[in-house]
């Protein structure tokens, strides 16, 4: 009769080594895991650097006194965009699958949105100096999702602080009050762009405020991506250099999209005298009755006077939005 093979029976203490190293690295592939995230997701390879924000949101938003705001300049006079030339395409094509999703009106019957959703955001560079943008709060799974123009949130080697988000901002009034970011994300191609504007996004996560979650109180505008240009858009923004002084929204309604290659990719101008200050305002595209984020003022240039240049919301965005929006 065979014999049956014994089992092999490890020592106690062997036993506990082996179980903590299988912890530790399940442990490890966690954490890779989400920092590869957007490498390995099915259809993309867009790689989104996340920057962790050190300040608790209470000291972000009082910092922003009265004194700090007014002292706040537009962050597009120091970055000097003017210079930027792309040449136009021949035709607009898209480089992905286009895609939507509608927006979350406000759970408290706010009367204005989708343009409850359009704020100013204010920040310090990390040179030092107050700056302002504008932003755009999105439908998202943490309602805590703010879009902006990428330079708004890291320029040339260094993150901003103090990074506030106030919607329906008018002359210092603040109805919900501000949101402070506790997460900035851009595109990893941003970080080393050199003057390449094609993938000059941005987003950032703020935090709960007294009011509770920000879309909740004001709304999420819907998004689209991979759209075709030759639409309308609808920007809007607080442009803080002359004619304007930063303390009301602006609008350009009704614009039509023109294509350009710039660098490494696209952007779409539409006529529009925004200036400085503007960055990061949404471009609203409507569909159905329904309104979609689907660019921001970006960049202006000296080969089209008159004009407002955006990205072109492509797979990146959704990626950086995606990223974000569970974060």
């Amino acid at each position: 009769m065979s014999r049956q093979p014994g089992r092999f029976q490890l020592p106690p203490v062997d036993k506990i080594f082996l179980c903590v190293l299988a912890i530790a690295y399940v442990a490890y592939l966690a954490t890779v895991g989400r920092s590869l995230y957007a490498s390995w997701m099915p259809g993309s390879s867009p790689t989104i650097i996340e920057h962790q924000v050190n300040a608790s949101p209470t000291v972000a938003i009082q910092y922003w006194t009265a004194a700090n705001m007014s002292s706040a300049i537009d962050e597009d006079t120091l970055i000097g965009t003017a210079a930027v030339n792309p040449t136009q395409e021949s035709s607009d094509t898209t480089a992905g699958k286009p895609a939507q999703q509608q927006g979350q009106p406000p759970t408290n019957g706010e009367a204005s949105y989708p343009l409850s959703t359009v704020g100013k955001v204010f920040f310090t560079m990390s040179t030092g100096q107050n700056a302002v943008c504008s932003g755009t709060a999105v439908v998202s799974a943490n309602k805590n999702t703010v879009d902006t123009a990428g330079h708004c949130l890291y320029w040339r080697g260094g993150w901003s602080n103090n990074v506030i988000f106030c919607p329906l901002y008018d002359h210092g009034a603040t109805p919900y009050g501000c949101w402070a970011a506790r997460e900035l994300e851009v595109p990893g191609d941003w970080l080393d762009a050199n003057n390449d504007f094609h993938h000059d996004m941005g987003v950032a996560i703020v935090a709960d405020n007294s009011q509770g979650k920000l879309t909740d109180v004001v709304g999420g505008i819907g998004w689209a991506y991979n759209q075709p240009v030759d639409q309308p858009f609808y920007a809007y923004g607080y442009p803080a250099a002359y004619p304007f002084d930063g303390q009301s929204r602006q609008s350009c309604e009704d614009r039509s999209g023109r294509l350009w290659q710039h660098g490494g990719g696209s952007v779409v101008s539409i006529p529009c005298n925004m200036t400085g200050g503007s960055s990061g305002g949404p471009w609203f595209i409507q569909n159905g009755g329904n309104w979609y984020l689907n660019g921001h003022n970006d960049f202006i240039s000296s080969l089209q006077p008159g004009h407002m240049f955006s990205p072109v919301y492509d797979d990146t965005w959704y990626a950086l939005y995606d990223k974000a929006q569970h974060s």
